[in-house]
């Protein structure tokens, strides 16, 4: 009877707030009760049949309602249904042919950057006749090229990742394609100098907005087989670009190189912008919604905007009379305004520890990727006699190994994930997506990176040895299939695992990893010929690989403190959010509420001077009910 009591009082309470309509809401609610259907609230949402009465109540019983009015056991059922649960979207609403286009079109894209370094190679020769010239000083192209390809990506991954995948991609090539043409044309060194900074600024980004687009299609169950691909196209072009530079440079001339660069970035230009959607999840959501702004569209999608403009003006019109709270849930999603991209926020990325170790660790594994393929050249030449097309010829099995290992080794890296959530008792979404709050991504990710990491550093340590002893041309070759495929799939793992960790900014977080992995490069490349004269061939490469080996205890510290690290910096993005969206509503925050409501209590209560009855002084105060 308690519960009886209690549910009759709310009842009551409800028909006074809504006494201005209670006549017509009765009639409408009994004339459905006797149907036996439910009735419906402002929102649109079911509420429990009434019993149907012969009488329809009035002004009076809306204020006063009855005991018969509602049955006993029908205000029970009220009490304890459930409230309706809203359906998870999809993470992804690109279908699987949509996402394997997209992953083409940004391993293409990230194919640019380290092409355009290393198809220059094989024309510094001719360069340096050409213009009269001393290496050093052509090299200085090589060292400026370096340091924008890692200084670039800070601006445009920030932008990539707040005003759009698409519009930071065609920025992009257009710049690079402009200096390829002003390259092609150019006669004097200071020209030289200048548009390859300017070349290296436009491709250099275009590995940091892959970065994004995978975690914008990708659940992290399935994350690892898409960044395989892309990552593929970054290591393969260091191994086919100095082949195409020599055989484009021996039968066409230098300025073929520079020709041949502007036909495919700029063919490649063309096709994004009719084709590649935008993925950005602040601006289309998981894919299912299009663009507000024409430019932000593929052709595609405008001309099929264009097509069906009269079908959604006609429903537009259907759905004039509805509520506004109806109406604003159908409005398109705002768009992000374009913003000049800050760099500082690649650095901020940097002081976030888990971050700095992965970070560290890949500019180590590339500090000794490049030191291997800048000293190929230096000495295979005279051990073995070979021309710039033999020499170039023998980068092809480092290239096709690390193919092999980006693509093959993403399966994986997914593998891991499963595994571990099985261990974990946490289920696997791949097609919504799962939460990382409580799961143990790191230990996913990083599992994977030890054996194959290990292995490509016992093929790494003796390669310097073979060498020296000069053996048979096989050997090295072999040792730098192992090695190509062991350091590929590794760096797939660590890049995977940076997205994993700033799922809100993963084009940021990419820019921050390729300004530290550049920088050690630019270094790698400039001081391995004095370390290979100075410590041996042997030696140097023992060196480097106990530098990596080192470098794993980093790594077992992030696979053990590493969740802790993202926790708090979890914790610290929700405050700021709240606080955010706290200033933005024009509320009080928790501290001033709590002092707010300190102080209205005392101003309820008043202070009486206490005597002391012995000596009649003022012995106190004494708080009492006002």
């Amino acid at each position: 009877m308690a519960s009886r009591q209690i549910a009759l009082e709310r009842i009551a309470e409800a028909s006074q707030e809504n006494s201005a309509k209670a006549e017509t809401d009765s009639i409408h609610e009994s004339a459905l009760a006797s149907h036996g259907m439910p009735s419906t609230n402002d929102n649109g949402e079911d509420k429990e049949p009434m019993a149907a009465t012969n009488t329809l109540p009035n002004n009076n019983d809306a204020h006063e309602p009855s005991a018969e009015f509602v049955p006993e056991a029908q205000l029970e059922t009220t009490e304890v249904a459930p409230a309706p649960e809203e359906p998870q979207l999809l993470f992804s609403a690109f279908t699987k042919r949509q996402k394997l286009f997209i992953v083409i079109m940004v391993s293409l894209a990230s194919f640019f950057s380290p092409l355009s370094g290393q198809i220059y190679y094989p024309v510094m020769p001719t360069l340096v006749k050409n213009y009269q010239l001393t290496p050093a000083l052509i090299n200085l192209t090589i060292t400026t090229y370096m340091i924008l390809q890692g200084l670039a990506p800070a601006f445009m991954g920030t932008f990539a990742d707040t005003g759009g995948r698409r519009p930071a991609y065609i920025i992009a090539f257009a710049v690079y394609t402009a200096a390829n043409i002003g390259l092609a044309l150019q006669h004097s060194f200071a020209a030289l100098m200048v548009l390859r900074c300017i070349q290296s600024a436009g491709s250099s980004g275009t590995v940091a907005f892959g970065y994004g687009v995978i975690a914008d299609i990708a659940t992290t169950a399935e994350r690892g087989k898409y960044i395989g691909p892309m990552a593929a196209g970054v290591m393969v072009a260091p191994a086919l670009g100095p082949v195409i530079g020599g055989l484009l440079a021996k039968f066409l001339g230098w300025r073929s190189v520079f020709w041949f660069l502007v036909v495919i970035s700029g063919g490649y230009l063309v096709f994004f912008v009719i084709a590649m959607p935008e993925t950005a999840r602040k601006i289309v959501g998981n894919g299912s919604e299009v663009p507000t702004e024409w430019w932000r569209m593929s052709v595609l999608q405008w001309l099929s905007t264009r097509i069906h403009r009269l079908q959604k003006e006609s429903d537009e019109e259907q759905h004039a009379g509805e509520d506004p709270q109806q109406q604003s849930e159908q409005q398109p999603r705002q768009t992000t305004k374009l913003k000049f991209p800050n760099p500082l926020d690649s650095i901020a990325i940097l002081l976030e520890w888990d971050a700095l170790i992965i970070i560290s660790y890949v500019g180590f594994v590339m500090f000794a990727n490049i030191a291997l393929l800048t000293s190929t050249p230096n000495l295979f030449g005279p051990l073995y006699g070979f021309n710039e097309l033999q020499i170039g010829l023998c980068f092809l099995p480092f290239g096709v190994s690390s193919c092999f290992g980006a693509v093959l080794y993403g399966k994986v890296i997914d593998y891991s994930y499963k595994r571990t959530a099985q261990k974990a008792g946490l289920p696997v979404n791949r097609q919504k997506g799962d939460s990382l709050r409580n799961f143990p991504i790191e230990r996913a990710r990083l599992q994977t990176v030890f054996p194959v990491m290990a292995v490509g550093i016992v093929a790494f340590i003796p390669y310097g040895w073979v060498l020296q002893q000069r053996v048979h041309l096989a050997v090295p070759l072999v040792l730098q299939f192992v090695i190509g495929f062991c350091f590929v799939a590794s760096l797939n793992c660590l890049n995977t695992l940076l997205v994993d960790l700033f799922p809100d900014r993963p084009a940021t977080a990419a820019a921050a990893c390729n300004l530290v992995r550049c920088c050690l490069g630019a270094v790698g490349a400039a001081i391995i010929n004095q370390m290979l004269s100075g410590m041996g061939w042997g030696w140097c490469f023992v060196f480097l690989g106990l530098v990596m080996t080192a470098g794993l205890s980093l790594l077992w510290v992030e696979c053990v403190f590493g969740m802790g690290w993202r926790e708090k910096r979890l914790l610290k993005i929700e405050r700021k959010k709240r606080e955010k969206e706290a200033a933005e509503a024009g509320d009080i925050p928790v501290e001033d509420k709590t002092i707010e409501a300190q102080n209205a209590g005392k101003e309820n209560h008043v202070q009486e001077v206490v005597l002391d009855p012995q000596t009649d002084t003022v012995a106190g105060t004494e708080t009492r009910p006002n």
